[in-house]
């Protein structure tokens, strides 16, 4: 397929909006590039914030129900 020829039968799988240039085919699926661009930012985000959180439970445990009882 040649860029251009298809699209305007394609949606966009993040805004399911008509696809307009430029897009982006990523894992066998059609994205707007300032909707692919979007979930990028927003998985590296989680993925920030996963990672800090894993980080914290790394130095301090949460403690179980009975080590919270005196």
């Amino acid at each position: 397929m040649q860029l251009g020829t298809e699209l305007d039968q394609q949606n966009c799988a993040r805004c399911h909006g008509k696809l307009t240039v430029p897009a982006v085919f990523r894992d066998r699926e059609w994205y707007h590039r300032a909707c692919w661009s979007d979930g990028a930012h927003q998985l590296a985000d989680a993925t920030h914030v996963s990672d800090a959180i894993r980080r914290m439970y790394a130095l301090f445990p949460p403690l179980s129900v009975h080590e919270g009882l005196l």
